[in-house]
């Protein structure tokens, strides 16, 4: 707290705040320096409370240097957690709001090499480059222990008291610094709309399969004929991509006779997915949605309910390898960088094989094998503009610490 005296004039007034914020980053300074020094495995001992020293001196008696060092052994108690309790604020504004309280232990070391680490990206809890403060693994699994303990309980959202459950000791640890990617819906009619429904379709991958009289009821004498064509990748056909690269395949059809772009190929969804704000661009006049019961789960355990399921045609491939198919839209009332997503029940159905490698998808037809192809460029915009508030957030932090 800065003291100003009543008599004080102007030049020795601004003379005292830049004396008093002078201190302040000497004292962080000498702070970092310390928390290196521990870092380094240098000479400096942690208090006996610490119960440290004995490691300290086994880790620098054959007279090299540990990269990891030996902090404080608390830091290696912060558990692991599957999932996080949702949370107001972001978890970067949590710790800078609360950080002078020293509630917070001190963080194990990042173990990524520095010369392989983001110098553009700091973490303001580790104190140190590789990732930014809201990508920190660590500091997330902190905020989630402080939470089960009873503090920062206002920054809970509301309605959400749930306990998480820390992770196995043997699950292998996320990479620091990375960006990840999770996408994952659960949910949907395809397994049925009642937990009766939901309990045999989980008990029946437990028996044992019958390969001659599987979909008899479904296929009938009656379906088409499809090509037996081995599906195959060649090499040739990944010519004309950015290499190496970690693009989703997002590709174009045609809906309900409707052009859609920006529609999301995804193994990893138990629904198709047909967003509220793409039908109304898609003017369908008339269209009825059947009710649905079941909510749809991400990947962080948040449900979403939807507006109701929804039939449309959806044309795959081109003429003469092409198909028609009858799909079953969940339609949900939430934002995203995606116009639909084509899920499991559509490729199972078509059979589609798909390769990330390639940004294809490959499927059998009457005619021949149809190919849908991915747009690399189509997928990297669209992950630019979903990260364009985290870079904002990212640039706000770089400011600070500038």
């Amino acid at each position: 707290m800065v003291s100003i005296k009543e008599d004080v004039s102007y030049p020795e007034l601004i003379s005292e705040v830049r004396r008093h914020i002078q201190a302040e980053k000497t004292s962080d300074l000498e702070a970092s320096k310390l928390s290196q020094d521990i870092l380094l495995g240098g000479k400096r001992k942690i208090d006996s409370q610490a119960g440290s020293s004995k490691a300290e001196e086994n880790g620098n008696s054959n007279g090299k240097k540990n990269n990891v060092g030996n902090r404080n052994p608390i830091e290696n108690q912060i558990p692991r957690f599957r999932d996080y309790t949702p949370t107001t604020v972001p978890v970067a504004t949590i710790y800078t709001e609360n950080e002078h309280l020293g509630i917070f232990t001190i963080p194990p070391a990042i173990k990524t090499p520095v010369n392989r680490r983001d110098n553009t990206k700091y973490c303001r809890y580790h104190r140190d480059i590789g990732h930014i403060t809201e990508e920190c693994r660590v500091l997330k699994d902190e905020i989630e222990r402080l939470i089960q303990r009873g503090q920062l309980r206002n920054y809970v959202r509301n309605g959400d008291q749930q306990p998480r459950q820390p992770a196995q000791e043997n699950q292998q640890p996320e990479q620091e610094g990375e960006d990840i990617e999770v996408r994952v819906i659960i949910g949907g009619p395809a397994t049925g709309d009642t937990n009766r429904a939901r309990k045999n379709y989980a008990r029946q991958a437990r028996s044992e399969p019958f390969p001659h009289q599987i979909n008899l009821a479904e296929h009938k004498n009656k379906a088409p004929r499809l090509s037996n064509k081995p599906i195959i990748f060649t090499e040739e056909e990944a010519s004309g991509l950015w290499h190496p690269h970690k693009d989703a395949i997002v590709v174009a059809l045609r809906i309900a006779s409707r052009k859609v772009y920006k529609i999301l190929i995804d193994n990893g969804s138990s629904a198709d997915i047909l967003f509220q704000s793409t039908l109304n661009r898609m003017d369908l006049v008339g269209a009825k949605f059947n009710p649905i019961k079941s909510a749809l789960y991400g990947f962080t355990g948040d449900s979403i309910h939807s507006e109701g399921v929804l039939n449309l045609p959806v044309e795959l491939g081109t003429h003469p390898c092409q198909h028609i198919q009858s799909v079953e839209f969940v339609v949900v009332d939430c934002p995203s960088s995606y116009n639909a997503i084509i899920g499991r029940p559509t490729l199972n159905a078509i059979r589609a094989v798909t390769s990330t490698y390639h940004l294809l998808v490959k499927f059998p037809t009457v005619g021949g094998i149809g190919i849908l192809k991915g747009d690399q460029q189509a997928s990297r915009d669209i992950y630019e503009a979903a990260n364009r508030s985290s870079n904002a957030h990212r640039m706000n932090i770089m400011t600070q610490i500038a």
